[in-house]
């Protein structure tokens, strides 16, 4: 079963709307639906309101239509069959970006011949449909596959960062206990203690970190490093996170370092990135792709 086509007309002369409609009556080639109206404004709010298969042009002033047409319709892929008056063509002027044609206003009454013409249309515009799709079930897919991105690297620096945060704390409390235990006990507190303060700041938790970073921006540590051979693992470390518009409280908890110790890293990386003054940091890694 074909599908059904919709096109809207705008015609401001009685005579040629008549003509027009009476050829496009019983077409053999397409199913279709038309909605009229003799009006350019109508024309424009309504084409922003419906998503017609083609729209068909017969004004006294055609050129106004195809000024503005861009700004009509809803998708760029729609086209315009403007009917045209003796010798108007070759003065029409229509955007580069618009899909136009044109048909002699005074054979619109041969309708084999104009439903033809329109059912050509059609079957061009069906290819441009179709890519039109393609496309956006590609832009949706990328989006959906960005946002799942996203959402992962939420979860494995909320994961990182609860995992620092417990070790610390289970740390404290070994400390806490060493001036209730003897000095074996105490021996083998602090050797427990300064273990969990080795995993803290262990590389296992950046690896983990970067395996899930790199698929996200698989290019940034590879540019950076390339282009600043000087930067240390801290540094790269730092510069993810900022890359990830991370605040500078969740950085402090990651590094394990203190207020005071981030404004200084960022002070020196600024140096290393040879950005003045002036430049925002994390602006300039999050334009690095």
């Amino acid at each position: 079963m074909q599908e059904e086509k919709l096109i809207l007309f705008g015609c401001d002369d009685p005579e040629n709307l008549a003509i027009v409609m009476n050829s496009l009556k019983g077409s053999v080639f397409f199913n279709h639906n038309i909605v009229t109206t003799s009006r350019i404004p109508e024309l424009a709010s309504i084409s922003k309101s419906i998503t017609a298969d083609l729209v068909i042009s017969c004004f006294r002033n055609n050129q106004a239509v195809l000024s503005e047409f861009n700004s009509f319709v809803k998708r760029p892929e729609i086209p315009l069959l403007c009917l045209t008056k003796k010798n108007e063509t070759e003065r029409l002027r229509w955007s580069t970006n618009s899909i136009v044609f044109t048909y002699p206003l005074e054979h619109a009454g041969n309708a084999e011949h104009l439903n033809s013409r329109i059912n050509s249309i059609f079957l061009l515009s069906s290819g441009a449909e179709k890519k039109y799709r393609q496309n956006s079930f590609a832009d949706a897919a990328i989006q959906q596959g960005q946002s799942n991105n996203t959402r992962n690297m939420s979860r494995i620096i909320l994961e990182l960062d609860q995992k620092v945060d417990i070790l610390m704390k289970v740390k404290d409390r070994i400390t806490n206990l060493f001036p209730k235990v003897d000095d074996p006990v105490r021996t083998e507190l602090t050797y427990i203690a300064n273990s969990i303060k080795s995993s803290v700041n262990n590389n296992n938790l950046w690896e983990d970190f970067k395996l899930y970073f790199v698929k996200t921006n698989p290019d940034f540590l590879f540019k950076l490093a390339q282009k600043y051979p000087a930067l240390t693992q801290n540094d790269l470390k730092y510069c993810c996170y900022l890359k990830m518009n991370m605040s500078n409280d969740d950085i402090r908890n990651l590094l394990g370092i203190n207020q005071e110790s981030v404004r200084t890293h960022k002070y020196r990386l600024k140096k290393k990135l040879e950005l003045s003054k002036d430049q925002s940091l994390r602006s300039y890694l999050q334009s690095v792709n």
